[in-house]
């Protein structure tokens, strides 16, 4: 999902050193699973997180507003971070640490990594600066998921369908983690392959492999769309397990990772200019259950044990969907802290309800 810069955080921040943090005391550190808590959020065996809208210009929303309608604490927060040049000791992140240490249960925090200023300013000097800020966010009891680059195999991003580059910072950055901490995995996560075949350099997977040695998860950015015209359309019948079967086969249980879904959910459409939905006819709730059925039902997870976890967009976003420079269509992926009716059911489905 190509992130803008409202959906990320102010540049403008203390360190971490400099701020005043308090760490609560009930705190427990979740070692092995790769640092999920059991007692947080899960559906059929597979661990349910949010990315939240922090800081959106279009109903902004926050960690306790998700939690504070859940039947179990998110297991997973995602986020957004650009990495900068003015900012080598990523302050950033220190706006949001807040919310990781006061959210109930522990949870994982998913970090998106965006080398928004190239592959080619990610020197070894500033790998060791984001070992070492992760090795800080570590010692205060948080278990990172470090998702560097990803989606580089498309062309939404300025790091993307680079894959000799990519391989070559990837690697240097895991080393660079690991010689800093063993609390922060490195998530490896392309889009949802799109490409005429497996290595295609546009929407494919092999060219952006950079090792089995230096990867801790397996992830996909997942979403059902409608098709390139965001038709307002329910998910086809096995669709969501055909993709993540696939997936799995090359980089999950073919080279012994767990993998996870480090951005999925589903979107409903309407004209920015008259306010009403595209074609397809298939309602806001209908569509966004659908899917969320395909992905937690428990038949997914018999299929493919290796699935450890989901994490649901919850985000509203103005698109330009294909033409250049102009938003045209408003794509609603809330789940949760969107439409009542919705978020009820998908509250009691996640409670084990509606199977």
């Amino acid at each position: 999902m190509k992130i803008s810069l409202d959906m990320l955080v102010s540049a403008l921040l203390l360190p971490l050193a400099s701020q005043s943090i308090t760490v609560p005391s009930h705190r427990r550190v979740f070692h092995g699973n790769l640092g999920l808590n059991s007692t947080n959020l899960h559906r059929a065996g597979v661990a349910v997180g949010f990315l939240p809208g922090f800081r959106e210009r279009i109903a902004p929303n926050a960690v306790r507003d998700i939690n504070n309608l859940l039947p179990a604490p998110m297991a997973i927060v995602g986020d957004y971070i650009h990495l900068e040049e003015h900012d080598p000791n990523l302050s950033t992140l220190d706006l949001h640490l807040p919310h990781i240490l006061s959210s109930p249960g522990n949870p994982v925090w998913q970090i998106a990594l965006l080398p928004s200023e190239g592959l080619e300013k990610v020197t070894p000097y500033v790998a060791d600066r984001i070992a070492i800020k992760m090795a800080s966010i570590n010692k205060l009891g948080i278990t990172v998921w470090l998702r560097f680059a990803h989606e580089m195999n498309g062309d939404w991003y300025g790091w993307g369908l680079k894959p000799e580059l990519f391989r070559q910072k990837w690697r240097m950055l895991a080393h660079a983690i690991r010689a800093r901490t063993h609390g922060t995995y490195m998530l490896w996560a392309p889009n949802v392959a799109f490409g005429s075949y497996e290595d295609s350099i546009r929407g494919g997977y092999s060219r952006y492999w950079p090792g089995a040695d230096t990867v801790d998860i397996s992830g996909l950015s997942f979403y059902h769309f409608g098709g390139e015209d965001r038709l307002n359309v329910l998910p086809r019948p096995g669709e969501a397990l055909e993709k993540i079967q696939e997936f799995s086969q090359l980089y999950g249980a073919g080279q012994g990772k767990p993998i996870v879904l480090a951005e999925t959910g589903a979107a409903y459409t309407t004209s920015l200019r008259t306010g009403r939905p595209t074609f397809g006819g298939a309602s806001n709730h209908d569509i966004k259950f659908a899917w969320l059925k395909q992905l937690l039902s428990g038949e997914l997870k018999q299929r493919v044990p290796e699935l450890k976890a989901i994490s649901w967009f919850e985000l509203i976003k103005d698109e330009n969907a294909g033409v250049q420079g102009t938003n045209v269509k408003c794509e609603d992926y809330r789940l949760i802290v969107g439409e009542e009716r919705l978020s009820r059911d998908a509250v009691r489905f996640l409670q084990g309800g509606y199977y």
